[in-house]
């Protein structure tokens, strides 16, 4: 192997990289904890996602008239198509669920703040393209429940001032969902969201190498920040136990509850009622209290200014001050998001 490896590093230059990434000095701090940890996981189910998601597309017809039975064709008849399938749904809700702890993570332990400005922001990206990920995958199957909710979602981008219409059109390439929308929104989940997040992931990596991984907010992590670790084998180790771990929770996942597939989409239905994914249930019930002439309220000003501050969050907090519980503001404005994005969805169910 030595020999093969030094064959490939004469040619190739690829040893001192490979080597350097490698031994990355671990803080001690971030070593013992299993938060760091979720950042790992994350990049873990995406490859998983993505890994699934290429074995699906060798089956997948992409047409209004195929993708409905080439769906059940995976689920029930292709041999362990049913377990790639249900990997590749659960997998979609664990990727919001890791991207958004690791979001939060990174907000309470002010990691965002100077120099990591960039990491914070390409991490914002990240989560917002992991929801247009479960967005445009929930129509591919052409059943009833994602082609309804697809039906209302892009009929909320309609709702905004001056541009609805265009926007709408855009997204269904039409003034109704057909073989267009299918095509655009499988283009958009196999092609432009993969491409654009594996960019903002090498973008997000390269600025943690950097700058390196944030202070300890603790007296026992400030103790530990003199002592360090390789990054291989003691990290990687560490996030493949995790990712095992994850694995076997979306196996069990998709052998017990089999991904879902409704009946197939019937545009001349009138009593269905949409139902989008569970991440997205407190944004619906949000919108049932902005009626009428309200809703641009719900579809433009309330994202506008989520999406807002979370761009504008390290350039405001300026402060030396780490610690969450020394900082009132940004913890109570983070549990009051937590709170009311639980009650909408409980709401909502």
């Amino acid at each position: 192997m030595s020999k093969v490896g030094r064959w490939i590093d004469e040619r190739t230059g690829l040893g001192g990289p490979v080597r350097s990434f490698l031994n990355y000095a671990v803080p001690g701090y971030v070593h013992k904890n299993a938060l760091y940890m979720l950042g790992g996981l994350t990049l873990i189910i995406f490859a998983l996602q993505a890994f699934t998601g290429i074995l699906l597309a060798f089956f997948y017809d992409p047409s209004t008239e195929g993708a409905y039975n080439s769906v059940d064709f995976i689920t029930y008849t292709l041999p362990l198509g049913w377990l790639i399938r249900g990997i590749h749904h659960y997998g979609a809700s664990a990727m919001v669920i890791l991207t958004a702890l690791h979001m939060l993570r990174t907000y309470f332990f002010s990691a965002y703040k100077k120099p990591r400005e960039i990491n914070w922001l390409t991490g914002v990206l990240l989560l917002f393209l992991t929801l247009a990920f479960g967005f445009t995958g929930y129509l591919l199957p052409w059943d009833q429940k994602g082609y309804w909710a697809t039906n209302v979602g892009t009929r909320i981008a309609g709702s905004v001032p001056l541009i609805g219409d265009a926007l709408m059109q855009l997204m269904r390439g039409g003034a109704n969902l057909g073989q267009a929308t299918l095509t655009r929104f499988f283009a958009t989940h196999v092609l432009l969201l993969p491409a654009t997040l594996a960019l903002l992931i090498a973008v997000h990596i390269f600025q943690l190498r950097y700058h390196g991984m944030s202070p300890a907010i603790t007296e026992k992590g400030k103790k530990e920040g003199g002592k360090f670790v390789p990054f291989f084998p003691y990290w990687v180790v560490n996030d493949a136990i995790a990712g095992l771990g994850m694995l076997a929770i979306l196996i069990f996942l998709s052998a017990t509850q089999r991904a879902p597939l409704e009946f197939p989409a019937d545009p001349a239905s009138s009593n269905f009622v949409p139902r989008p994914e569970w991440y997205f249930l407190f944004y619906y019930q949000m919108l049932k209290y902005f009626p009428g002439g309200l809703e641009p309220v719900a579809t433009v000003l309330i994202p506008l200014f989520i999406f807002g501050s979370m761009v504008l969050l390290p350039f405001i907090d300026k402060g030396e001050e780490r610690r969450p519980w020394k900082k009132p503001v940004t913890t109570i404005a983070a549990v009051f998001y937590i709170v009311v994005i639980v009650v909408f969805t409980a709401l909502a169910l």
